[in-house]
């Protein structure tokens, strides 16, 4: 198996049928070890071997898959009955994990943050690290990877990042998140900075500083709440208080710490980038304007990821000229770069030069019709879904259909020279400005313009 780096050199002609070969053999590797999955394929009429014709009877739906023990368990709480969670959790994988491991539980926890730390204490031999998406919905995706599977999304996300991006060890880099939190993204810089040596060379900064645990992010949505008295008091008390603290507390200090390393940065003259959400970037934007803007050194960039997740005055269009006007590099606007993922996937889209966000040349990425058929063009306007050899590892298939509709060129199996992006990278591409949501039902599709 070509490592992921190799994809980048492999030709176009050799690197998709050696795709969909990989696409067929994880299905049947997955089938008979996989419980969730050979119950969704079998209510899809397909068995243990499957052609080409058959691919879209695998995918899962990402808004449901990773979230179906609510349904299972008949609670969106799985901390009230953490053994049948267990079970459920279990089930998603495609690794023997008998009963006997999770009879330490205890019958219930106080917090679902507390179970799933429970959880990776059980399964530390795995090298268990649970990620769950950003919970808009109240309803968190909860998603296991091991050392392996987690391995490989930080290497598809650094590896994207350096690519796509040219963001190498020199740089500083400064995210305006949480460094504590199950979130996707989040934990994927994290490790990822760690690993790489950032963090042991003092060259990485997270600005948030409050965890977010999925908790907090559930009450401060106010849309999933407990029953009866303790349900209104997340409802009256807990959400608005949290809110607040988010508004007057949380983000003046994250903007004022940002701002505070950026010229610290500035003045030292180092290369850096700089992520974060639209709406947090923006308000640093707007501090640094009270202060007549702000000139890096040459090479630096800003990177956006999260998309607009909630009701703002400002679209995201303003928000990256905002950026642009206050923040320079080497005397110019600062380049601006947005990420597109998925709390369900082990890859990033980078935002390339001319807008557009290249997916991974290891993912044979497709868009489907209103029928839910493939569309085979190499011009394709659907609601976009994946298969991810490589992502999953020997824990679970990453065959997904999200909830986001894209314009996606060169797509699958079908590639045409006219269309291949003027940046000069050969991989399949959603074009600019045409991600969106396509089903409000979950916070599927977590990063790009909403």
């Amino acid at each position: 198996m070509p490592t992921l780096p190799e994809f980048y050199t492999i030709p176009l002609e050799d690197r998709h049928p050696l795709l969909l070969d990989a696409v067929l053999a994880q299905h049947a590797w997955h089938y008979p070890r996989n419980a969730a999955y050979r119950h969704h394929c079998e209510g899809r009429g397909i068995g243990p071997q499957i052609g080409e014709s058959d691919l879209v009877r695998a995918l899962r739906p990402t808004a449901q898959t990773f979230k179906s023990y609510v349904g299972e368990l008949g609670t969106a709480f799985p901390q009230d009955c953490p053994a049948d969670f267990a079970r459920w959790l279990t089930a998603q994988l495609s690794v023997e994990m008998v009963s006997e491991r999770w009879q330490g539980l205890r019958p219930r926890y106080g917090t679902l943050e507390a179970l799933l730390a429970a959880l990776e204490a059980l399964f530390a031999a795995e090298g268990w690290r649970i990620a769950t998406s950003s919970g808009t919905s109240g309803r968190a995706s909860i998603m296991v990877r091991d050392e392996a599977t987690f391995s490989l999304a930080l290497d598809s996300f650094f590896l994207g990042i350096r690519h796509a991006w040219g963001i190498d060890l020199d740089f500083r880099l400064i995210f305006v998140m949480p460094e504590d939190t199950r979130i996707a993204m989040a934990q994927a810089a994290r490790f990822g900075t760690e690993r790489l040596g950032y963090v042991e060379r003092g060259q990485v900064n997270y600005t948030i500083p409050f965890p977010a645990s999925p908790d907090a992010i559930r009450i401060r949505t106010a849309r999933t709440l407990r029953a009866g008295l303790r349900g209104w008091f997340e409802k009256h008390v807990a959400a608005p208080f949290m809110n607040w603290m988010g508004e007057h507390v949380a983000l003046p200090r994250s903007t004022r710490a940002t701002v505070e390393v950026l010229c610290r940065a500035a003045e030292a003259g180092e290369k850096l980038m700089l992520f974060g959400g639209p709406i947090q970037l923006h308000g640093v934007a707007l501090a640094l304007r009270d202060r007549g803007g702000l000139d890096l050194p040459p090479g630096c960039l800003v990177g956006t990821g999260g998309g607009m997740k909630e009701a703002y005055d400002h679209s995201y269009a303003e928000i990256r000229r905002d950026i642009a006007v206050t923040l320079r590099s080497g005397g110019q606007p600062i380049l601006i770069r947005d990420v597109y993922g998925m709390a369900e996937a082990n890859w990033a889209a980078f935002e390339c030069p001319e807008g557009h966000h290249h997916l991974p040349p290891w993912l044979y990425a497709v868009a489907l019709d209103t029928a839910d058929s493939i569309i085979a063009s190499p011009d394709a306007e659907g609601i976009l879904a994946f298969y991810d050899p490589y992502g999953g590892g020997d824990l679970f298939p990453p065959f997904f259909k999200t909830t986001d509709h894209v314009h996606l060129i060169n797509g699958g199996s079908w590639y045409d020279p006219a269309r291949a992006c003027p940046c000069g990278e050969l991989t399949a591409y959603i074009t600019a400005g045409t991600i969106a949501r396509a089903d409000l039902m979950d916070e599927s599709g977590c990063a790009g313009q909403m």
